[in-house]
């Protein structure tokens, strides 16, 4: 091929691209529709299927439940991991221990000082063993106090240990709970009522509708990395033949041009309200113009 004759090509495929005015809407014909996101949803704990709350073809919404897992165990264990932490919680708010081994050590501190003035003034009051005893039993309750709070700081920290295993065990009763994502539609389901599941084997498969991606290929005079988050409208003859459009934005302008047709690849965005605009369409994205 010609130097000539390949450029009149690329000319001849660049006519595919919409013609471009710098400031002015720009249109990109023959865009494909694509999903963003889609989903094999796997199970996350071994177990019985106690509800498969999604069937094919049903349209749910972020949060809404697909299917349930047997949690009898989980909730056991959840109950009980709340005992465990108003138990822990009483022993920790309690200060009986302390307060008792405190006024214990004045009591011995003070009975140590008599003894040290009494010995003072007539030294065969009392006796050096007797002193010494009294000086034990003032250490010992010194050492008690300090053992007290101890065993109350412990006892604080054995508080945050069971909040801890009480939000484990909550979250292991919602882990057997499985819950869309994103708002969609069930393609595919794998599994029924009273089947027994392993971690990772696949439940169902969920489409997200409500945005959609949107892939076309734009003559690279009229790209700019600016565009990306520009208003754009998505032009499609739905199946029956109505016209709808579909509003949304640029998210992605290649910074890299194809050397045969001098094009870049863009993505947009379009919102989906209803669900009307399907995967696999093909339409014309309206670019607004540069600001």
């Amino acid at each position: 091929m010609t130097h000539a004759l390949r450029w009149m090509v690329v000319g001849l495929l660049c006519m595919g691209s919409s013609a471009f005015a710098w400031g002015q809407e720009i249109e990109i014909p023959n865009v494909l529709v694509k999903l963003i996101d889609e989903l094999e949803v796997p199970a996350p704990e071994a177990g019985t299927v106690l509800e498969a709350a999604a069937q094919e073809g049903q349209t749910v919404a972020a949060a809404d439940l697909l299917v349930q897992i047997d949690d009898s165990q989980a909730r056991y264990a959840l109950a009980r991991a709340k005992i465990e932490l108003a138990i822990a919680r009483d022993k920790a708010a309690s200060d009986v221990a302390v307060r008792g081994a405190e006024r214990a050590n004045q009591t011995a501190a003070a009975e140590l000082q008599r003894a040290e003035e009494s010995r003072s003034r007539l030294r065969d009051t009392v006796t050096e063993t007797e002193l010494e005893r009294l000086r034990l039993a003032a250490d010992q309750a010194a050492l008690a106090v300090e053992k007290a709070r101890q065993e109350q700081q412990a006892a604080r920290l054995t508080q945050e240990l069971k909040q801890v295993e009480l939000e484990f065990a909550a979250q292991q009763v919602e882990r057997r709970r499985v819950t869309a994502l994103f708002a969609g539609k069930v393609v595919d389901v794998h599994i029924r009522r009273g089947a027994w599941v392993e971690p990772g084997d696949k439940l169902l498969r969920v489409i997200r509708l409500d945005r959609l991606r949107v892939e076309g290929m734009l003559d690279a005079r009229a790209a700019s990395l600016k565009q990306q988050d520009q208003s754009v409208s998505l032009e499609v003859v739905l199946p029956g033949g109505k016209t709808a459009t579909f509003p949304g934005k640029l998210t992605f302008v290649s910074p890299v041009i194809d050397p045969f047709t001098k094009q870049v690849r863009v993505l947009a965005e379009v919102e989906n309200p209803g669900f009307v605009l399907a995967p696999g369409l093909r339409g014309t994205l309206k670019v607004a113009p540069s600001r």
